[in-house]
């Protein structure tokens, strides 16, 4: 009775008492990038506009405006936001109750499904690691083709949803196994951004380097590849916090 109680009072106390909040992921892979992208442009980060993309198994989007955080996509727990390995990201929560009481899958079962099931995997059908899902629709399998399309229209979108939260753009960014490595998928991200000021230099994307600018040379907006390195992050962290010292990129 008393639980029914509570839950009449709403979403807001869902915050308040019981802790439900977005909290956001892979925020030592998005301040590296930040911070690594003013780096390689000679810009202060506090002047910067920001998208970062990590993108891999688990995905996320982060837009830093001023050196903050000011959006995520990622929410309560990982699997919100963008399309990943097994994951599905943003998903109508009424498709879990229909779910529910059409077919009766119980609390555990939806979360197999969620966390381990859908995404890449679920669409599909053949893996949750990308590599193999890009090799396949190259072969002109079309359930591997649908799915790259959602998970590189997913994060299209997301760079745009951030975008307008912060006013436009300056640099997006490129993390994590699949941000990294794959062209194609920049490519296919970046098809039709052009209207944020980000012109993507195909022949650059194709070199596949880490830690460069991918943008054509009149590109009003750079596009950059990253080399995540969250173990460096977490070391100056710990140096931070153990010597009470301002971090730095000495260490």
């Amino acid at each position: 009775m008393c639980c029914i109680a509570r839950l009449r009072s709403g979403e807001f106390e869902w915050y308040t008492d019981w802790g439900v909040r977005r909290f956001g992921f892979h925020g030592i892979s998005h301040a590296y990038c930040a911070g690594r992208a003013a780096e390689l442009l000679g810009r202060n980060l506090c002047d910067l506009r920001l998208v970062s993309c990590h993108l891999g198994n688990g995905c996320s989007a982060t837009a830093v405006h001023g050196g903050v955080s000011v959006a995520t996509t990622m929410g309560f727990m990982p699997m919100e936001g963008l399309m990943m390995g097994s994951r599905p990201g943003w998903a109508d929560p009424g498709i879990l109750v229909y779910i529910q009481q059409r077919h009766g899958l119980n609390p555990a079962q939806l979360d197999d499904l969620l966390n381990h099931r859908s995404g890449l995997l679920g669409v599909s059908g053949i893996s949750s690691d990308f590599r193999q899902v890009e090799a396949a629709a190259r072969e002109g399998n079309d359930r591997a083709g649908l799915a790259i399309e959602m998970y590189a229209g997913g994060v299209r979108a997301a760079v745009g949803a951030m975008a307008v939260i912060m006013g436009g753009v300056e640099v997006l960014a490129f993390t994590a196994g699949v941000g990294e490595h794959s062209a194609s998928l920049r490519a296919a991200v970046c098809d039709g951004l052009e209207c944020l000021g980000l012109r993507l230099d195909h022949q650059r994307n194709a070199a596949n380097r880490p830690d460069t600018d991918i943008a054509t040379a009149d590109s009003p907006s750079r596009i950059l590849v990253i080399h995540t390195r969250e173990e460096l992050m977490i070391a100056r962290e710990t140096y931070r916090i153990a010597f009470n010292a301002r971090c730095d990129a000495t260490i």
